[in-house]
């Protein structure tokens, strides 16, 4: 896959799991694609332990697909909760309020071994890095909503809310004029 379809995979698909949980698009950074793929090229099968924020996955066709199975794992995740867990670790990193930028690469693998990757090997790092503890409940929203349980979808919903205040107020001083014609 080129660079080019890669990077618009990635951002495409992240962007679209960062609207629908009140997070601000991310925007592509080299410097992280570049770490991405001087790990991935290593096709080893952990992470690298970097001081960024990490998704790996291996054997999707597309980034698109791979992306798509992290954003899933949000079936499993507890909003109450609001903390870490091994089963829904990608979830929370791909849709942290915080992160403003990722970089990835895929590559081909053909390894043998405990820890070696067969096939395509996806790695995406993201700046800041999330899964933070105790800071889940800001940075982890329910799809839809905000922090305050208000109702939306990420930044357009923040819109949203404004043009209806607007739209309120707007009322309002119709009606307040009308009562000072009459």
């Amino acid at each position: 896959m080129s660079s080019d379809s890669l990077q618009s995979q990635a951002l495409n698909s992240t962007n679209e799991w960062r609207s629908r949980h009140m997070a601000e698009p991310v925007q592509w950074n080299d410097t992280l694609a570049d770490y991405a793929h001087d790990w991935a090229k290593g096709c080893v099968w952990e992470h690298s332990g970097g001081p960024h924020g990490e998704n790996l996955a291996a054997g999707f066709e597309n980034a698109t697909l791979a992306i798509d199975a992290w954003g899933n794992e949000e079936e499993k995740y507890n909003y109450k909760k609001g903390k870490f867990t091994e089963e829904t670790g990608h979830f929370s990193q791909l849709v942290w309020r915080n992160t403003t930028s990722i970089g990835c690469a895929e590559v081909e693998c053909d390894t043998d071994g405990d820890k070696g990757v067969q096939g395509k090997y996806l790695v995406c790092e993201y700046n800041p890095a999330g899964n933070v503890q105790g800071q889940f409940k800001y940075n982890v929203m329910k799809s839809g909503m905000d922090e305050n349980g208000n109702p939306g979808f990420g930044s357009e919903g923040t819109r949203m809310r404004s043009s209806s205040r607007m739209l309120v107020l707007a009322l309002a001083v119709a009606w307040t004029m009308m009562n000072l014609v009459v």
